[in-house]
């Protein structure tokens, strides 16, 4: 990316659905620094590796996550920072064994009441399963996972105290994404991108405000295929959305964001793209014990072969539950519909989860589980389906 300008950049919010379980885990102290480590270890089978039509391959697969996080504290701020590996072992076919390493930095700084940052840098040194991503509905026709690096850089900064009738937030996130093998293919989908986005805060209630805000997308890819036709994928966005935030009661919070979006292509050949967009994110808490979550969004993806981009409708709706101190289950459902735009392929998406978690000990979760996806698309050569179930421990060191 052009480097000085991906250097001053930065990410906004993540989201992040929180998981059942009651590890407490442990803080070590090393002068004002803590050190907090935790280990994730799960054993599972699946009945579709490659996520294929035919030929299926089943296996059993192993995951093995241990992870650090280095934190401090002054007053309201905090800065951290984290790395967690991922190794992935596949019983049936060894090629597709991996180990990702992923970075974090994360910084919240308060100055004032009135004045606070946001900065995070991320690295990620990973791979894509063989029938993801890229290699959707080929992955047997390759001999090992893609591999890839992510790099990101953000932040945000805000003006004005949430007891302020206003508030300003500006945000910028620069991502860099790269291929590392099989370049002969994948370096067409090396890229950057630039995210800007402006959001205005107006408080209407004690615990509720209305918003604006508007955000700018620039993608730049690093090469232009020569068999494609249509030319560069380098594209321009702009969404504009109005919307709420609210905290309102015990038993609710969330997010809601329904505006435009405007998306125009460098490529004369490619057609531009526009249409009504949202992004909804929605708790409820019934109970103490029990929590309901609605996520819901309309957005683009960067394409992944067919098409200029995928545009993408996904609800989740998620239903965690506490049967008592130690005890607790999830069951999640996602629908999801990505429409491929400038070629014929739609698909319809479907996931399904079902886990239960018991806290054996204050540091050790167990768990167990069952997971269900199936894609329905246009062009038969993508449809699958998988069934998957699993054991997980969550260690707090």
């Amino acid at each position: 990316m052009k480097g000085l300008r991906l250097a001053a950049l930065a990410s906004l919010g993540v989201l992040a659905s929180s998981v059942v379980q009651a590890t407490e885990p442990a803080n070590y102290p090393l002068g004002p620094v803590f050190l907090t480590p935790t280990l994730e270890a799960e054993l599972g089978w699946t009945d579709n590796l490659f996520r294929t039509r035919r030929d299926e391959l089943d296996t059993w697969k192993s995951l093995l996550a241990p992870r650090i996080q280095a934190w401090m504290q002054n007053g309201p701020s905090t800065y951290s920072l984290t790395w967690k590996l991922q190794d992935f072992r596949y019983f049936s076919s060894h090629d597709d064994d991996f180990t990702d390493h992923i970075w974090n930095i994360d910084i919240h700084q308060e100055f004032d009441a009135r004045n606070s940052l946001n900065l995070i840098a991320e690295y990620y040194d990973g791979h894509e399963e063989r029938g993801t991503g890229l290699s959707e509905g080929v992955g047997p026709l390759l001999d090992e996972p893609l591999e890839l690096e992510r790099t990101i850089f953000g932040g945000d900064y805000t003006f004005g105290s949430r007891e302020s009738r206003g508030r300003l937030r500006f945000a910028a996130k620069g991502i860099d994404h790269e291929y590392g093998n099989f370049k002969e293919l994948t370096r067409y989908y090396d890229r950057e991108r630039e995210e800007y986005i402006g959001t205005f805060f107006w408080k209407v209630g004690s615990r509720t405000d209305a918003l604006f805000e508007l955000r700018h997308i620039d993608t730049q890819y690093d090469e232009v295929d020569p068999g494609d036709p249509a030319g560069s994928l380098d594209s321009e966005e702009f969404i504009y959305f109005l919307g709420a935030e609210w905290d309102a009661t015990a038993k609710t919070s969330g997010s809601v964001r329904f505006g435009l979006y405007d998306r125009e292509y460098d490529s004369a050949a490619r057609k531009d793209d526009d249409g009504f967009s949202w992004e909804v994110d929605v708790s409820f808490r019934p109970r103490s014990y029990s929590i309901w979550q609605l996520e819901s969004r309309k957005y683009f993806r960067e394409t992944n072969g067919l098409g200029n981009a995928i545009n993408t409708e996904e609800t989740t709706l998620t239903w965690d539950h506490y049967w008592s101190g130690r005890s607790g289950t999830r069951l999640g459902f996602t629908l999801g519909r990505d429409d491929f735009s400038g070629s014929r392929r739609e698909d319809d998406r479907y996931r399904f989860e079902a886990s239960y978690n018991y806290a054996l000990r204050r540091w050790l979760d167990l768990g167990i589980g069952y997971r269900w996806e199936d894609r329905d698309s246009d062009l038969d050569f993508f449809d699958y389906s998988r069934n998957e179930v699993f054991l997980r421990a969550d260690v707090s060191l």
